[in-house]
């Protein structure tokens, strides 16, 4: 089938969480429990060490890590043997991120009470963290010596032994799992899992058919109807899908199994009606629904031809996942590509107003602006924007390329040597490289000669090849004829590299015609008629120019005509009477 289907494994190893808590979570804690939190030096000194034990883990439970230690290294100071203590020093170093002092404390616990099930635990998932997971085999296969019964352990270990893709101890472990509690959901998906592995696909659909047997599971129902869709074998997939919805009747993956299928088969009015709880559902991951609908978006006659059902479909997203930040940038490309400009600029913002914190956010919305080259908007936004991400580059290149828009060049030129100041320390040579190259076009058209070349020669350091500053700088030398070897030698490299651009060629050939070498210059303006030439009076002028020079004076006047139809404000048809008034003479 086109769209990938998603296999959900069960077998995940928990992470150590490791969190500090804010002045403001602090003052709520305080609040809800109608109790001031102590600074560490009120620490009574006069209570009996159980008391320390029990505020150490009152504090502990508050998240209030400060007072939780303090009491139990006062434990400890009473009762070095402690081996509780020991256990929640280490859980805090951890929360603090110092692993080591967590490990070695840890190790300390477990040295006075070492078959202690949550000590080991914790360990085992310390080592998965610190990258050891040979270690983390070792201590679980510990705890299981200590708790056979104990199936969490197995599936922690059942996973640890897929990730080295050592099959046999995998399976000895679900076989432990299955013995102690019976067939389940997860303990299918793990094996499933462990053809998957292998790449054995019939030996996987094999066993989920005779695992449904056994135990009716909406999941497993759901990847066997996927795994005959992707066979083509249509009909017994969508058996499987209706033995899901029978299990589970709004299990959305299934709903979306058979869609696809209708989908396949042509059959939209069934498409569209099984779809849609599949992207309603609020528990399917969003993220699967945009490349699912991404897809969709890839044929834009499907959407022409179905286009009322699709912006339901966005719809029903948005309600959905009105948070997600990926979501709503789906939905606004969707409404671009297919017609509505200013919903689409209207999600952007409503998105970035609800993540303000969110560079893509802030971005995608910015860029949309630019999109549809709305400068005074742009710079206004961007303004708004630079205030809560101050110094960005991104941003403040948005404000430049408005300023230039809207002709207020001096205003760009403050904005980009603001970008310079940010980007110089930080080594930052793209940003720079931009930086110098708008500052040399802006200093030439604010008559800055000097400074503009000076720019130009900052940005050629840090990149020698890149050809928009070598074609601008060569063609500014040309406008005021001087140093044409520099100019010619810099304008060669951008035919080049691009030896179809042609304003690049352009350039190019008329360097040539100001070095008296017009039959050269010919070549290259005839190239770039061929490539998009045609559409731009200022090389029509050129090349009618260089064919003048060359006596082919019909030529001439034919690409002058077209230069004139396209540009009235240049003055070429004066020149075109100038020209045929001195051939009369």
């Amino acid at each position: 089938m086109a769209f990938t289907k998603y296999i959900i494994s069960l077998l995940l190893i928990p992470t150590l969480l490791c969190s500090t808590l804010s002045a403001q979570q602090k003052k709520f804690r305080e609040k809800a429990s109608g109790e001031k939190v102590l600074p560490t030096e009120e620490i009574r000194s006069d209570r009996n060490k159980e008391d320390y034990l029990l505020e150490g883990i009152r504090y502990y439970n508050m998240r209030n890590p400060e007072l939780a230690k303090a009491n139990f290294l006062k434990l400890l100071e009473k009762d070095p043997s402690n081996d509780a203590a020991y256990f929640y020093l280490s859980n805090i170093s951890l929360m603090a991120q110092d692993l080591v002092s967590g490990e070695v404390l840890l190790k300390k616990a477990l040295a006075l009470d070492s078959a202690n099930y949550w000590y080991n635990d914790l360990l085992a998932r310390l080592y998965l963290r610190t990258g050891r997971p040979e270690e983390a085999i070792q201590t679980y296969e510990k705890l299981i010596s200590l708790y056979p019964k104990k199936t969490d352990i197995y599936y922690a270990l059942a996973d640890l032994y897929m990730n080295k893709q050592d099959i046999g101890n995998s399976v000895r472990t679900l076989d432990k799992i299955e013995r102690i509690a019976g067939k389940s959901e997860a303990v299918g998906l793990a094996r499933f899992n462990l053809y998957r592995i292998q790449q054995d696909w019939e030996g996987a659909l094999k066993y989920l058919i005779e695992f449904d047997k056994e135990f009716q599971s909406a999941r497993i129902e759901t990847l066997i109807g996927d795994m005959y869709a992707d066979r083509y074998r249509d009909t017994l997939a969508m058996k499987y899908y209706a033995r899901a919805l029978e299990t589970e009747p709004s299990y959305a993956p299934a709903q979306f199994g058979q869609a696809e299928i209708h989908r396949m088969h042509r059959e939209y009015n069934l498409f569209f009606e099984k779809v849609t709880p599949f992207i309603k559902s609020p528990y399917v991951n969003p993220q699967m629904k945009q490349e699912y609908l991404t897809q969709l978006l890839q044929s834009p006659q499907f959407i022409q031809n179905f286009k009322p059902q699709v912006d339901t479909l966005m719809a029903d997203l948005e309600t959905a996942h009105p948070k997600d930040s990926t979501t709503m940038m789906l939905i606004a490309a969707y409404h671009n590509e297919f017609g509505d400009k200013e919903k689409s600029k209207k999600i952007l913002q409503d998105n970035y107003r609800q993540h303000p914190d969110s560079f893509s956010a802030a971005f995608q919305y910015l860029t949309y602006i630019y999109y549809l080259e709305d400068w005074e908007e742009l710079e206004s936004e961007a303004g708004k924007i630079l205030e809560k991400f101050p110094g960005n580059t991104d941003f403040l290149q948005l404000t430049g390329i408005a300023q230039y828009q809207t002709n207020r060049p001096e205003q760009a030129i403050k904005t980009y040597r603001q970008i310079e100041a940010v980007a110089l320390p930080q080594n930052d040579t793209a940003t720079l490289l931009t930086a110098y190259a708008m500052l040399g076009d802006l200093s030439h058209e604010t008559n800055r000669s000097g400074q503009s070349y000076a720019y130009y020669k900052k940005a050629l350091e840090i990149n020698p090849n890149h050809n928009p500053v070598l074609n601008n700088y060569a063609y500014y030398l040309a406008l005021e004829n001087k140093n044409l070897k520099k100019a010619y030698e810099m304008s060669k490299k951008t035919v080049e590299s691009e030896p179809d651009n042609p304003t690049y060629l352009d350039t190019f050939g008329w360097i040539l015609y100001l070095m008296d070498r017009c039959e050269e210059a010919k070549t290259y303006f005839k190239h770039a008629m061929l490539y998009g030439g045609k559409e731009n009076a200022d090389v029509l002028d050129h090349y009618a120019e260089v064919l003048y020079k060359l006596k082919e004076y019909d030529l001439a006047f034919i690409y002058w005509e077209q230069a004139a139809a396209l540009d009235k404000s240049m003055g070429i048809e004066e020149k075109v009477r100038e020209r045929k008034a001195q051939m009369k003479k």
